[in-house]
């Protein structure tokens, strides 16, 4: 009988969970064919659509079934997307929005899918974009294929290398088609080339190569300047010697030989471009040109000056003197430049004002602060007016020297004349004088520093206020603190606490609370500080101050070590 009451009750329940999912279906169609007939037939259907009600019935599978259903206008399928999301409760998942990335780019609408794409790729990984975008879908036209260009584009945009390098290698075999265009592969090569990604760049290559997948000229000269910075001279040749006609590559080979100091492969590969009948330009010229410079190789400057006399890019004899060491100088060719520059003085040769920036910004680059410094005094004897922009690189390297007086005086110099060093450039200059005990040079510099308006960083003046407080010079240590508070600097709780202590014991006790009250709104207090204050105001007589302090100290949980503590409260007694 238990048995048979039981069995009635199981039967029952299943019957009405069967009744229950049957009608949940039929209710379910009846809602995608609804949807799908008005998104078909009527031209005001954000107004019908609302009548049905749809806050939260609009699921993802729901929204992917109604346009497998239709076949409606890319443009109104965006405008449904953008109308469920605005008006529902509908939160698209990556299968949708894979979806409507698929159909918008394919239908060329590149711009529209852009919002789409972004939260797309910025919210899931590689991988599950590339599995999502291939499920279900037909890639075998090129609108279709075009979705993973896009995608591969957008992460170079980005500089996403790994993440690009990880997509293409997903979908690369998928069922036999090239899923890449030669252009997005060539983007994402130079992209890892220019993020300096050596290994990755080679390997990427490589794979193009063993997926055959057409290497183009543009290619080779990625992989040319890759072997460049490697100074692969063989490499690069290689590439040569496999039938490359490309000057920009031979270009790249030259530079890197002259960079190097293996001249006499560079002439032969100028002997080579002449039998190609391939035209070396200004820049192979002022490779060769630099790298005999740089290495006083008479035969190579000599041949650089007559071809470059040959080929009209200079006159001879040499008469402007300035657009050729300017234009060096902008390409960072700073030996050839030097040796122009050199020649027109000996000469006695009037120069632009701008020669002279242009000399001493491309040394400061290049670090050629010796150079760079020798040209500043040239400068100064001959009274040039250099725009304050040619100073920037070379105020700025100065700062990475070691300290020196001679350092130190062209710095006092030049800041006292309005050229501003980066905060970062001179206090970090200022803390290296810091470290080595030369504290006259660090104040002075530090001072006129503060006078010209240049920001130092905190880290520098908390050496310097803790210095003044060791040898009692509070009013120098708090002026100091009171400039940097006024630029709303912050300085570390170690500072703050020998600028407390400086003052309480210099009997300053009003100045050391409005201290301690700036740690406080910093919320920089450490049990040390509470200590330090409490100790101060005990020794004034100020017990009730004390005792508070005492009471705010236990709340925040900075109770010192049972030593201190005892020592502390025996103040109380």
């Amino acid at each position: 009988m238990q048995k048979t009451k039981l069995l009635t009750k199981y039967l029952s329940i299943n019957t009405t969970k069967t009744s229950q999912n049957w009608r949940n279906q039929i209710n379910h169609t009846h809602l995608l064919s609804q949807i799908s007939s008005i998104l078909q037939q009527r031209h005001n259907w954000p107004s019908i659509l609302q009548t049905l009600n749809l806050k939260s019935k609009l699921t993802p599978s729901l929204f992917l079934q109604i346009l497998n259903a239709t076949q409606i206008p890319p443009q109104i399928t965006l405008h449904f997307f953008k109308w469920a999301i605005k008006n529902t409760s509908f939160q698209p998942d990556i299968l949708v929005q894979c979806r409507m990335t698929h159909l918008l780019i394919g239908s060329g609408l590149v711009n529209p899918s852009k919002p789409i794409l972004d939260s797309l790729l910025q919210n899931n990984p590689p991988a599950q974009i590339a599995q999502s975008l291939i499920q279900n879908q037909n890639f075998s036209t090129s609108e279709s294929l075009s979705v993973f260009d896009c995608v591969l584009d957008w992460y170079c945009e980005k500089g996403l290398c790994v993440q690009a390098l990880e997509f293409f290698y997903f979908v690369r075999n998928l069922d036999g088609y090239e899923v890449f265009s030669v252009r997005s592969c060539r983007n994402l090569l130079n992209v890892l080339c220019e993020k300096d990604e050596v290994k990755l760049c080679l390997c990427f290559y490589g794979g193009m190569i063993r997926n055959g997948v057409l290497i183009d000229r543009f290619m080779l000269r990625v992989i040319a300047k890759v072997f460049s910075r490697q100074g692969k001279v063989d490499a690069m040749i290689r590439l040569i010697d496999i039938g490359v006609n490309d000057p920009l590559i031979y270009d790249l080979v030259i530079d890197c030989c002259c960079e190097m100091g293996k001249f006499e492969v560079a002439l032969q590969l100028f002997d080579e471009m002449s039998k190609r009948k391939l035209s070396p330009g200004f820049n192979t010229f002022a490779s060769a040109l630099n790298g005999a410079c740089r290495y006083q190789n008479d035969e190579m400057t000599e041949f650089a000056m007559e071809s470059m006399a040959e080929k009209g890019y200079v006159s001879k004899p040499l008469t402007n003197h300035d657009s050729i060491i300017q234009k060096l100088c902008d390409m960072r060719k700073s030996y050839a430049a030097s040796m122009l520059f050199k020649k027109a003085c000996d000469a006695q040769k009037s120069l632009e004002n701008k020669t002279y920036g242009c000399m001493i910004r491309a040394l400061s680059m290049e670090t050629r602060v010796k150079e760079a410094i020798e040209i500043h005094h040239i400068i100064e004897q001959r009274t040039v007016k250099v725009n304050p922009v040619f100073y920037n690189e070379f105020i700025n390297i100065l700062c990475n020297e070691n300290a020196s007086k001679e350092v130190d005086n062209l710095l006092k110099d030049l800041i006292s004349k309005g050229y501003k060093p980066g905060s970062t450039a001179l206090s970090k200059y200022i803390t290296s004088q810091c470290k080595k005990h030369r504290w006259k040079e660090a104040e002075e510099l530090a001072e006129l520093a503060l006078q010209e308006s240049i920001f130092l960083e905190s880290s520098c003046c908390g050496l310097l206020i803790k210095r003044y407080c060791n040898r009692g010079q509070i009013d120098l240590a708090i002026n100091l603190h009171d400039r940097i508070e006024d630029k709303d600097y912050s300085m570390d709780s170690t500072t703050y606490n020998a600028l407390i202590t400086g003052l309480l014991k210099a009997m300053r006790v009003k100045e050391a609370e409005r201290i301690f009250d700036c740690m406080r709104i910093k919320n920089l207090l450490t049990s040390e500080s509470f200590v330090i204050m409490i100790n101060g105001f005990c020794r004034e007589n100020e017990l009730k101050k004390a005792m508070k302090l005492h009471d705010e100290m236990l709340e925040r949980g900075l109770k010192p070590s049972p030593k201190i503590y005892n020592r502390l409260i025996c103040n109380f007694k």
